[in-house]
């Protein structure tokens, strides 16, 4: 045993062991428990407070709005980023001078399917 449990392990605390037993008691009046009991009981045979998955959802129904208008939020904004990324990244790609041939260097990034079907189709 160490020394501060042997200092302490004399002192009798039984005056606040006593004092919260008291405060913590549970009541000895019957009338208490026959109140809960009803109390308990007229809240299940309640026909207005009806228990349902349905409404568990009417609960969540608010912060689901208001997560799902963030994610709209979010996309949008990464959206738009993107696009002026790309807006911004075809800019410098045209006007950057390259030493290739400018057909060389536009076309892969102008060029689509449809565009590489009809040159193929008219070139041959």
């Amino acid at each position: 045993m160490t020394d501060y449990l042997k200092l302490h392990a004399d002192r009798g605390d039984d005056d606040v062991t006593r004092g919260l037993q008291e405060l913590y008691a549970a009541p000895a009046d019957d009338g208490y428990w026959r109140r809960l009991e009803a109390g308990i009981l007229s809240r299940l045979t309640d026909a207005s407070h009806s228990i349902g998955w349905w409404d568990e959802l009417d609960h969540w129904m608010r912060p689901a709005l208001v997560a799902a208008a963030v994610v709209l939020l979010a996309s949008g904004v990464a959206l738009f980023r993107a696009r002026q990324e790309a807006q911004e990244n075809t800019y410098e790609a045209m006007v950057t001078p390259t030493s290739l041939p400018i057909e060389t260097a536009v076309r892969p990034v102008l060029q689509e399917q449809r565009e590489t079907t009809f040159r193929y189709l008219v070139s041959h």
